[in-house]
């Protein structure tokens, strides 16, 4: 059996436009992006006090001049019907006070941005918008340097219908930039990006929620809630922070996001969590909560693997997320750069029918996994491998106090697939079941072959077959259940007269939860996620 064979993934083509000419174009229009010549001071304020004096004209009128647009249409909520999208061509910050709703009726659009405006939605619900085309309540452009600020709006119900490589039901920004804080993105439907499509603009999402977004194009539907094609630039950055993804879906790659970039561009993902995400079917499906791809498999001018693309996960939890084949996690390939995991949970995650229930790391990638739990997860396809984590053959992983303990595989190696192209490091592999397929072999519960021994791991029980790495040490770690122990994601404490105890050494500075590391000071650290305090 081939063990990488079924690493698929969509070809460049699929996924991304020429990138040589957008850079070029972009390069040439953006030299004066953030000092735009449209500022405008004069704005305006939508009624007079009574609720019948707020309509469309009469939020047409106050959007004319640019500035500030407020609203003026009583204490009580109330929803503007919009028959026709509205354009944004003078800079412009629109505040709904948190009473208004436009409402587009599922037939327009609301808001189509003009090239190199900064246009700022405060306080507004944008609802029911729909295009044929992009961007199902809010179009910012391409090629056109637009910089879009979103804070505390909510968008539910907006659809970006148009069929294959497009979509963004509430938001496409192509070639610009979009900042998001305190905002809310509900059942919001399109081809790929059920709720945001990026192509080659930066992305900035600060404590907001993506819920039951969905991307539908049967072929090319990635990306539940966020799809990105590159970020601005070369040395872009894509970041999310303090945010929720909750069951969004897709059919293709990413149920929640799909994050592909290139070059130096650079994601990062703090304090935030992914759960109840789904993506594919039997035959299809990457990456339950995330799939996250750097540098193209094609050249055109680019030399291939040399890109510098990165990936950091920092505090984050991916629970109960489904995928139809690999990572039912997190699926991740190359960024050459390197993959960063730390202070994360990735628990109750599902492979349907391939390898990596929790996570998977295809391609030629470098992946570094720091203090973080790798629990309950399920491989659940015939020959599936590697329940709690799948390295490819081609790829490298070093993983250094981590616990990983409870991860069932269908076929072998419940809890880590891997070979020598894996390092393991004051780390646990405790009670990870492989089913065998159902025969009574009792082999290669933990891992499916020898991995190289960075130092002071633990392996249990006992197994049949050679241990993991080594010179592990085969000893009861006495973990407790997956349980809030402070810090942001639950982790699995270790226990009195648990063989964990002290028995690591040149750990991280804190652990998983932030804890000082060792504890007792003076002392040896622990092994695994968890430092515990036993004198």
């Amino acid at each position: 059996m081939n063990k990488t064979s079924s690493l698929n993934r969509p070809s460049a083509s699929t996924e991304r436009t020429k990138h040589s000419a957008i850079q070029f174009t972009i390069a040439i229009v953006s030299i004066m992006a953030l000092a735009s010549p449209n500022t405008a001071s004069a704005g305006g304020v939508v009624g007079n006090g009574a609720s019948a004096s707020c309509n469309q004209a009469a939020l047409i009128d106050a959007l004319s001049g640019g500035g500030t647009v407020s609203f003026n249409c009583g204490s009580q909520p109330k929803t503007i019907p919009v028959t026709a999208e509205l354009t944004i061509s003078q800079d412009t910050v629109i505040d709904g006070g948190n009473l208004i709703t436009l409402d587009g009726g599922n037939s327009t659009r609301l808001f189509i941005i003009k090239p190199e405006i900064r246009f700022t939605v405060n306080n507004l619900t944008l609802a029911n918008g729909y295009t044929t085309a992009q961007g199902g309540a809010i179009h910012s452009g391409m090629f056109q340097n637009t910089v879009l600020t979103i804070n505390h709006c909510t968008f539910n119900h907006n659809v970006s219908s148009q069929p294959n490589e497009a979509g963004g039901g509430a938001i496409y920004s192509g070639a610009g930039y979009l900042t998001i804080t305190n905002s809310v993105f509900s059942n919001n439907e399109a081809s790929m990006g059920g709720a945001i499509r990026i192509l080659h603009s930066n992305l900035t999402v600060t404590n907001t929620m993506f819920s039951h977004n969905k991307a539908v194009d049967p072929d090319r539907g990635n990306g539940g809630a966020i799809v990105i094609d590159g970020a601005k630039y070369d040395d872009g950055k894509i970041i999310i922070r303090k945010s929720k993804f909750l069951a969004n879906s897709a059919t293709a790659f990413g149920g929640a996001l799909f994050n592909n970039i290139y070059n130096n561009n650079s994601t990062t993902i703090t304090d935030s969590v992914f759960t109840g995400n789904a993506v594919g079917g039997v035959t299809k499906g990457q990456g339950g909560a995330i799939w996250s791809n750097g540098d193209p498999t094609s050249g055109d001018q680019w030399t291939i693997y040399a890109n510098n693309t990165t990936l950091t996960i920092v505090n984050t939890t991916v629970s109960d997320n489904i995928s139809g084949q690999q990572g039912g996690g997190i699926w991740i390939a190359r960024h050459p750069k390197g993959s960063v995991i730390s202070r994360s949970t990735f628990s109750g995650n599902t492979a349907l029918n391939s390898m990596g229930g929790g996570l998977v790391q295809g391609g030629t990638g470098k992946l570094t996994i720091i203090n973080s739990t790798f629990s309950n997860n399920q491989g659940k396809g015939t020959y599936s491998m590697g329940a709690g984590i799948y390295i490819a053959d081609t790829a490298k992983a070093a993983i250094t106090n981590t616990t990983i303990t409870g991860n069932t595989a269908q076929w072998q190696a419940g809890g880590i697939f891997g070979g020598t192209n894996v390092t393991l490091k004051n780390t646990i592999l405790a009670g990870n079941i492989a089913l065998n397929g159902g025969h009574a072999w009792d082999i290669k519960h933990n891992c499916f072959e020898s991995m190289r021994n960075g130092g002071n791991n633990l392996q249990f029980p006992n197994p049949k077959d050679p241990p993991c790495a080594t010179g592990m040490l085969l000893a009861d770690p006495k973990l407790g259940p997956l349980a809030n122990n402070g810090g942001l994601t639950q982790t699995h404490a270790i226990l009195p007269g648990s063989a964990a105890s002290q028995n690591g050494s040149g750990c991280p500075a804190t652990d998983q939860r932030g804890a000082k590391r060792p504890n007792p000071a003076g002392t040896s650290c622990d092994t695994g996620a968890f430092e515990a305090v036993f004198y």
